[in-house]
């Protein structure tokens, strides 16, 4: 069963739901966390392929004031919800269900809030790491200086590094998974 790895939650357990979830593993999220605090407190984050939560949990548990959970699944939305409230983040977290190309192209930054920070973790036989970006680009979905965390499969096509817009600051390769850190600059 995974846990949250740091914060106020630390050690705390919350549930899968059943199918095509996989989280990311205790020591991928403590490297990606360790790296991310600098940023971590009262920012906003958007968790999108969201599954159980982890990834946005995971960032309430470290001082994230807010985040928004995107899946196209009501069942897996449910769990991340359920855990939501079981951690005791449910005031701090607000959830979608919708498909993420979908989310991102009806996204209005002038009515809606930006965001800091986006993880996106899609399933890896359908992962598109680079239309990701660009997706999120398009959307003015970040704030200037925001960071996006991608995971997907080290057979995966990775995004192009002269994406506009997007700097690679960090890829790790944990076995099967990369985790990119992307910039966000916009002038």
């Amino acid at each position: 069963m995974p846990q949250i790895v740091g914060g106020t939650a630390r050690g705390r357990h919350f549930r899968l739901p059943p199918g095509d979830v996989r989280p990311a593993t205790s020591r991928i999220k403590q490297a990606l966390f360790d790296y991310l605090n600098p940023i971590l407190l009262n920012a906003s984050a958007l968790d999108l392929y969201c599954g159980s939560g982890g990834l946005g949990l995971e960032a309430l548990s470290r001082g994230v004031s807010q985040a928004v959970f995107v899946d196209n699944s009501e069942k897996v939305l449910l769990f991340a919800r359920e855990n939501a409230i079981s951690l005791g983040f449910f005031d701090r977290a607000h959830f979608i269900q919708q498909d993420v190309f979908r989310f991102l192209a009806h996204f209005n930054s002038e009515t809606g809030p930006t965001f800091d920070l986006v993880f996106a973790a899609p399933p890896y036989r359908s992962a598109e790491p680079g239309r990701i970006l660009r997706a999120l680009d398009e959307s003015h979905t970040l704030e200037p200086g925001g960071v996006v965390c991608l995971e997907y499969s080290r057979h995966n096509e990775p995004p192009d590094p002269t994406i506009e817009h997007f700097f690679l600051d960090r890829r790790r390769i944990y076995g099967e998974t990369v985790m990119d850190v992307w910039d966000y600059k916009v002038k």
